[in-house]
């Protein structure tokens, strides 16, 4: 696996020469935009809109907007400049137990990967936050950027998660939440009870699978061929719920069949 960042772990006096490495493949299907009339890939062209001029990469600069029409352009020597020592640390800056984060602010997730020098220092950090069931809190620089990020230890490596600034996360408003006037009566709230329990388990990931993808996968294969594409019909429960308490009753029912399947599955 190819690094796309190298730089080191700093806590205390400690450094741990790193390598950060994507732990997340992008599935996702891309399409292209074509012409209607023949298939053509549509391009883009990048234009000035003071002078109407198609520009070539190299004639193009950053710049930022501090006022309504009124830039400031940023070279790459002025990035440079940032590119201090601090720019290639992991600076930890505390550890927390790992509740205490939500994961409304985890972004994207990397592996670190330790060279040669670093194995020993790496393997005792790993089993430092194991022993100790916490989590690191630090600030890096990549790509112009300085991220908030925690490190964790998943079975025998550090992950990088990083993370969204408490600034940067939006308030729940005029989303129509539930107000203090719903009224759950103790019927309803034992029976979702149960349903929790009912359908609780093991977190086991490989039991999950992108079936949207397959779906979708399946369908451009079909059309490739020449064929007309069925999609399976998903029948939508009703949103009008009236008696909630026989709709739980129905679906601790069907939660328990499931659960029996899947232990005969083994």
């Amino acid at each position: 696996m190819r690094s796309m960042w190298k730089g080191l772990i700093s806590f205390g006096l400690v450094n741990i020469p790193v390598a950060l490495y994507p732990a997340v493949e992008d599935k996702q299907l891309h399409f292209n935009q074509l012409h209607k009339e023949d298939g053509g890939r549509i391009s883009y062209k990048k234009v000035c809109k003071e002078c109407g001029k198609d520009l070539e990469a190299e004639e193009i600069v950053r710049g930022y907007e501090f006022e309504k029409s009124r830039y400031v352009t940023v070279s790459e020597e002025d990035l440079d400049k940032f590119a201090s020592v601090a720019s290639r640390a992991i600076a930890m800056q505390e550890f927390v137990d790992a509740p205490e984060i939500d994961a409304i602010y985890l972004d994207k997730a990397y592996y670190l990967g330790p060279d040669e020098a670093g194995k020993m220092p790496y393997a005792l950090l790993l089993e430092a936050l194991k022993r100790a069931k916490k989590v690191g809190v630090a600030k890096m620089v990549m790509r112009d950027k300085e991220y908030l990020a925690v490190i964790r230890p998943v079975d025998e490596v550090l992950v990088l998660n990083t993370m969204h600034y408490p600034d940067e996360i939006r308030k729940p408003e005029g989303i129509g939440l539930p107000s203090s006037e719903v009224q759950l009566g103790d019927r309803e709230l034992e029976m979702a009870d149960l349903l929790v329990k009912s359908m609780s388990g093991e977190f086991r990931p490989a039991e999950f699978q992108d079936t949207y993808r397959e779906e979708l996968l399946a369908m451009i294969r079909t059309k490739a061929e020449g064929a007309e594409y069925h999609p399976v019909e998903t029948k939508l429960l009703p949103t009008n719920v009236i008696d909630i308490v026989a709709r739980l009753k129905a679906s601790i029912d069907q939660a328990e069949e499931q659960k029996k399947v899947k232990t005969a599955r083994g």
